[in-house]
């Protein structure tokens, strides 16, 4: 060990023991009661082992109560949390007049061993707030009004089989709980059960582990830039990479659309300044006028589409990484007619029905006659046969072939209802990038060019390379790999999924490549892009400090 690791080390054990100090001192009493009979409200602390904690996934702890709770445990299974996470609230400061609190009954706890990120739910009967009283790396601190009935000390034991320290404190207005796990703890969030109950979730990581790579170049906090040169069967090729650190709360990964539009085109240094971004990478394909290709979904609001189901990476609203394949389905209504919608934000063809929203453009800018509604509050403000003004309040149907000609009786002032979604759980992400097609699942290499409808060309093609991952450890890997030149190579998929995979890579995906393949660094592009410049691109993945 370096004596670099050594202090870091040494100064997490100091805060550790002065968190549980502080905890000590609150209190009017000893620490630990001198047997399971006296002293229920007080903490109970003993130290565990993280490793023991890697339970298969869903486990759920033999929960007891300390006597005095008021409510029994109820034996109540919890099953992933599907409703939007709440934002967590600040307790407020209770003055010493304040009334007493009623606690909320702890139902149950369940914790799910899955990696990367392992989750320790508390059901409970009633909403709670919480504020984070400390929080950095392996440690929280965590306190919760109104108060939660107190474990018993058989429980609080088997928590410390899953992290390494737990605490707990119940006091009459709030109580606190101290986590110290293997790894790194994420962000606690507030969620619903499948069974409706209200859910307090503490994500974590139950050891750590070293990246392959070394020598990187620390950007901000958790956020590393590393360079490699990478063997290929065509020559070696220079490959940049941007590892982001799991649960870091103090940067922001965040898509951003290039001069704030859809139809536009932006050069990544220009974006990279305008979001003073510590780094960038370019994103999802796009159409030659700037429209992007498929998927994107930027805080919670649907910018483009899904297209053939294609491959995507997504970061849900507690900030957790997401890879899978949306799809999208849709249906106008109008009087009796039913048509289902084929996209939004994409250029409309043939029989297609398209939604047209203010971010797309001034206008629709279709060529192609067709039947435009413009709609504002679901009713028909104008018709156009093409290129309508999409209002600022409301949105464009733009329809083309039979499906516009199932339109011709809509007049002015008439009701159409909308109704368009993305299936769950890309329907309550914060944020969404197409790519495609995918490398990685589970560690194995899975390219499915052909499913995602690929040209030959990108699937078996030697290309500079663009790709996101994340790593078993719970690390995204943000990879820019150059190519089309003398000292670069190039990879192809195949071999662009195996160095992921070298890397530690649990999931991955491609996304544009070729000459829009650009990292920016410190606000300066540290790859050679294959146009000999920067490409102006319509839309770029940013890392910003909170």
């Amino acid at each position: 060990m370096s004596i670099k690791d050594s202090l870091k080390q040494f100064v997490g054990l100091l805060l550790l023991g002065q968190i549980f100090l502080v905890g000590a001192i609150i209190q009017e009493q000893p620490v630990l009661p001198r047997s399971r009979a006296d002293g229920p409200d007080r903490y109970a602390m003993r130290a565990g082992s993280a490793e023991a904690g890697a339970t298969g996934a869903g486990e759920r702890l033999a929960m007891k109560m300390a006597p005095s709770a008021l409510v029994a445990s109820a034996a109540v299974h919890a099953g992933l949390a599907q409703g939007v996470a709440m934002a967590s609230a600040a307790v407020p400061t209770v003055a010493s007049s304040s009334p007493i609190l009623e606690e909320v009954a702890i139902k149950g706890i369940t914790h799910r061993g899955e990696e990367p990120f392992q989750m320790v739910e508390f059901d409970l009967a009633a909403p709670v707030r919480y504020v984070k009283v400390a929080h950095r790396g392996k440690l929280l601190r965590l306190r919760v009004q109104p108060p939660l009935s107190l474990l018993a000390l058989e429980t609080v034991d088997e928590l410390n089989t899953i992290f390494r320290k737990f605490s707990q404190f119940r006091g009459p207005r709030y109580s606190e709980y101290v986590f110290y796990a293997g790894g790194r703890i994420g962000e606690p969030y507030l969620a619903t059960s499948t069974t409706g109950l209200p859910q307090l979730v503490i994500p974590f990581q139950a050891r750590d582990t070293e990246f392959p790579l070394s020598g990187g170049e620390m950007l901000t906090d958790g956020v590393t830039y590393y360079r490699d040169r990478v063997p290929t069967a065509a020559g070696p090729a220079d490959a940049f990479i941007l590892r982001v650190e799991p649960f870091e709360s103090s940067v922001s990964v965040v898509p951003v659309l290039a001069n704030e539009g859809i139809c536009q085109k932006e050069v990544l240094s220009s974006i990279g300044r305008r979001y003073d971004a510590v780094a960038a990478i370019n994103g999802c394909y796009f159409t030659p006028r700037g429209d992007p290709i498929g998927t994107l979904i930027i805080n919670r609001r649907l910018i483009s589409s899904p297209l053939y189901a294609r491959s995507v990476f997504g970061i849900s609203t507690n900030g957790t990484p997401l890879f899978g394949n949306p799809d999208f389905s849709g249906t106008l209504k109008a009087g009796a007619v039913r048509i289902e919608i084929d996209a939004v934000n994409q250029p409309r063809s043939d029989d297609r029905l398209v939604i047209y929203t203010p971010e797309f453009a001034r206008s629709t800018r279709t060529t192609e006659p067709g039947k435009e509604l413009v709609l504002v509050q679901g009713r028909v403000v104008g018709i156009h046969d093409r290129d309508a003004i999409i209002p600022p309040d409301g949105v464009v149907v733009s329809a083309g072939g039979r499906k516009a000609d199932a339109l011709a009786n809509v007049r002015l002032g008439d009701t159409v209802t909308l109704d368009y979604r993305i299936n769950p759980p890309w329907n309550t992400v914060q944020h969404a990038v197409c790519g495609g097609p995918r490398l990685l699942s589970e560690g194995r290499i899975d390219i499915n060019g052909q499913e995602e409808k690929f040209d030959v060309s990108i699937v078996r093609g030697r290309h500079p390379r663009t790709a996101v991952a994340q790593t078993f450890n719970g690390d995204l890997l943000f990879v820019v790999v150059d190519g089309r030149s003398p000292r670069s190579a190039g990879m192809t998929l195949a071999e662009l999924a195996a160095y992921l995979k070298k890397l530690g890579g649990r999931s991955a995906i491609n996304l544009d490549g070729g000459g829009s393949s650009t990292m920016l660094v410190k606000g300066r592009v540290v790859n050679r892009p294959s146009d000999g410049r920067e490409r102006p691109i319509s839309n770029g993945i940013v890392i910003t400090r909170n």
